[in-house]
């Protein structure tokens, strides 16, 4: 799982019938650089149905975490390796340690 900022958008003009109202977002991944979250360069597509927008600090599950949060409960055939699973509502850095705490609402 990582945390990252959406930056944008990407539209299909044909995508498989099970990711029908999906978004393609976006993401740029973040890093934690003293008490700051900050861009790492990475990139990432992410689809997104929980309702995601840009500006959003968001985390991203990857391979069947993604399909479990995008498609369940009958998920083994969904082409999804990147899912938004959570929009993240606040954060905070531990600055003694490598942690960050988030916040969202279920």
């Amino acid at each position: 799982m990582i945390l990252g900022r959406i930056i944008g958008e990407v539209w299909a003009t044909q995508k498989h019938e099970r990711l029908e109202g999906a978004k393609a977002m976006l993401v740029a991944r973040l890093r934690r650089d003293g008490a700051r979250l900050v861009p790492t360069g990475e990139v990432v597509v992410a689809l997104d149905d929980i309702g995601a927008q840009t500006g959003h600090i968001v985390t991203v599950s990857w391979g069947s975490g993604a399909r479990a949060v995008f498609a369940p409960p009958d998920n083994r055939n969904v082409l999804v390796d990147a899912a938004i699973s959570r929009i993240v509502d606040g954060y905070s850095v531990d600055e003694a340690g490598a942690g960050i705490d988030v916040e969202h609402t279920e």
